[in-house]
């Protein structure tokens, strides 16, 4: 039988467990109505190419990137901002993430590590997802926010793993894959949503894995050999 080589898996909550393409769609048709009450023309696929080139600059705050790319004018911005609300109630979990986290709370112990507005875990439990997860160390509740490394060191700290037997998986390089390799753990990329272009900075803060879904992952951990996190893979 094949040994765990971690003991511990990190998930990222947005785009990773939690399908955020309806609130992203919702928020780009906000976008849209509001620049057209203005007599200003824009389209889906623009907003979207710019989020997606916001994400491969690594913009910590991509919208505001995107605003100030079709809008130079700064009241102009800031009174289309002030019509837009990202409705989190549109999120759903990805159909594969409760049974994925289900099969793998009997080998693994299950954690999450992600950027997150306050009652994450009730989210988590709305979503029927918190009872296979132990620990969540959300940005709202621990005064963290990713890509800082301290965030992840807190986790591995109050879990008591060591960094080498931790695996992150996230859909950010530069929020999930990157801030884990530095702190030494394993990190899995989920390639999907408006972060598929991005690319790590060096060699060494490349992902241990890359699947292209999380339902991918099961299969992903059977066949994975892992190396020495702290190293180049």
């Amino acid at each position: 039988m094949k040994s765990n080589p971690v003991e511990w898996i990190f998930f990222d909550v947005g785009e990773t467990l939690v399908d955020e393409s309806a609130p992203i769609a919702d928020i780009i048709s906000q976008l849209i109505r509001a620049a057209g009450r203005r007599g200003i023309a824009v389209c889906e696929r623009d907003i979207r190419e710019a989020w997606m080139q916001a994400h491969e600059r690594f913009s910590p705050f991509p919208m505001a990137d995107i605003l100030l790319r079709l809008f130079p004018d700064d009241a102009l911005r800031q009174a289309i901002w002030k019509e837009m609300k990202y409705r989190k109630e549109l999120d759903k979990p990805f159909p594969e993430a409760k049974s994925l986290l289900q099969s793998l709370s009997g080998s693994y112990r299950i954690g999450v590590i992600a950027n997150q507005s306050a009652g994450t875990v009730h989210r988590l439990e709305s979503y029927g997802l918190m009872e296979h997860i132990e620990a969540v160390f959300s940005s709202a509740e621990t005064g963290l926010v990713k890509p800082d490394p301290r965030l992840y060191e807190h986790a591995l700290q109050t879990t008591g793993c060591p960094a080498c037997k931790a695996l992150m998986v996230g859909d950010r390089i530069d929020n999930d894959i990157v801030p884990a390799r530095q702190v030494g753990m394993h990190a899995l990329w989920v390639r999907q949503g408006l972060a598929l272009r991005q690319f790590s900075p060096s060699p060494s803060l490349q992902p241990s894995g890359t699947i292209p879904s999380i339902g991918e992952m099961a299969r992903w951990l059977e066949l994975w050999q892992p190396t020495d996190p702290t190293r180049a893979s």
